[in-house]
């Protein structure tokens, strides 16, 4: 995906719900529902106008990070070597912030919107969308699985990845069928713990087992 793509798709999905925020902000009450419980069930509120502007602007702020990473990555730890996958993060990170921003006002504004079947089945894409491209990701401080071991070798970082890049897709597909089959909330918990630990713990075993941990041999001056 080339840069103007992302800039032109990421623009337009801001644009959507910063026009549709001024569209419904009238009609809205004033107390705007910004949080379910697990049950789908309303449980907190934010009053205008931060409550209306939040998601929009957070997609506002999601955009500028992601353009800022290449532009402040130190050398050799650079983000050029997968520009295409910087670019679909950014596009698949925003427009999952806008559909959010999008749900939230819908339901404000007294329509129906089932919004944890929404927000897991969109959840679970991004993690099938990140999972597909993860084991493209290279060695850097901003994007990936970024563990001591990981960033202190190449091999450990590659391994990793393409790893975390299964894990992420099969707890993709675990989400998304939540959004239509109700699984126990300890295994959405569990879940995420095992996509979050299972590379960490990985990257540990791989570098012992690949670098070692001697001790090093000091610099002779």
């Amino acid at each position: 995906m080339t840069t103007e793509r992302t800039n032109v798709l990421c623009l337009i999905f801001i644009a959507i719900t910063i026009a549709m925020a001024a569209y419904l902000y009238p009609t809205l009450p004033e107390q705007i529902p910004t949080h379910w419980n697990i049950d789908g069930e309303v449980d907190g509120y934010t009053p205008k106008p931060w409550g209306v502007m939040i998601m929009p602007i957070m997609a506002i702020f999601v955009f500028i990070i992601m353009k800022l990473i290449p532009v402040i990555s130190p050398k050799g730890f650079r983000t050029d070597e997968f520009r295409g996958v910087v670019h679909i993060f950014t596009v698949t990170l925003v427009g999952f912030t806008a559909a959010v921003a999008l749900l939230i006002l819908l339901a404000a504004s007294g329509r129906d919107v089932h919004m944890n079947e929404m927000v897991f089945a969109g959840t679970g894409l991004l993690f099938i969308v990140v999972g597909n491209y993860l084991g493209k990701v290279r060695k850097n401080f901003f994007i990936g699985i970024r563990t001591p071991w990981t960033l202190a070798s190449d091999e450990v970082w590659s391994r990793t990845h393409r790893l975390g890049g299964w894990i992420f897709v099969l707890i993709g597909f675990f989400m998304f069928l939540n959004a239509f089959v109700r699984f126990p909330v300890g295994w959405l918990i569990g879940s995420i713990v095992v996509a979050a630990l299972v590379p960490i713990v990985y990257s540990f075993v791989l570098y012992r087992k690949v670098e070692g941990f001697g001790e090093e041999t000091p610099d002779n001056d």
